[in-house]
């Protein structure tokens, strides 16, 4: 058997195919865009061309004191004041009692990026509160 079309079911001529004018707003949107990324890729260029290439600037800070279980601990802000990162920043905190060394601790910060502020924290057995600290950056390494 041979099924025959109904009127149907006759398809329809295709339309003629009509062309999408992009609005206004969308241009002014895509204009602002492009702006941006011209001005932000400007930006890094210049910087990156004019900036003085300095080492890394560490500086190190007391936050607080605190006791922790058996012993203290001495929280510390580490500060890279210089344009470029340094990477497995050791700073060493020192206990004096005068002249001689009561008790010494370490830590190593993984990374200091430019320009940038990590956290940190010595443990001691002793009470720094009764001791003179000193605490320092003892080195870092280049990334």
């Amino acid at each position: 058997m041979v099924e025959e079309k109904s009127a149907d079911t006759k398809e329809k001529p295709e339309s003629k195919r009509e062309s999408k004018v992009t609005p206004f707003s969308e241009w002014m949107i895509a204009a602002a865009g492009l702006i941006l990324v011209v001005c932000a890729v400007g930006a890094t260029l210049y910087r990156a061309l004019t900036e003085e290439k300095t080492p890394p600037r560490i500086e190190v800070k007391v936050d607080s004191f605190a006791p922790n279980g058996d012993g203290y601990l001495v929280k510390f802000s580490v500060k890279n004041t210089g344009n470029q990162p340094a990477a497995a920043v050791t700073i060493e905190g020192e206990l004096k009692d005068g002249t001689e060394s009561a008790e010494t601790s370490s830590a190593t910060l993984t990374y200091a990026p430019a320009n940038s502020t990590r956290r940190g924290g010595l443990y001691f057995t002793k009470n720094p509160q009764q001791f003179a600290l000193q605490i320092r950056a003892t080195g870092y390494e280049e990334p």
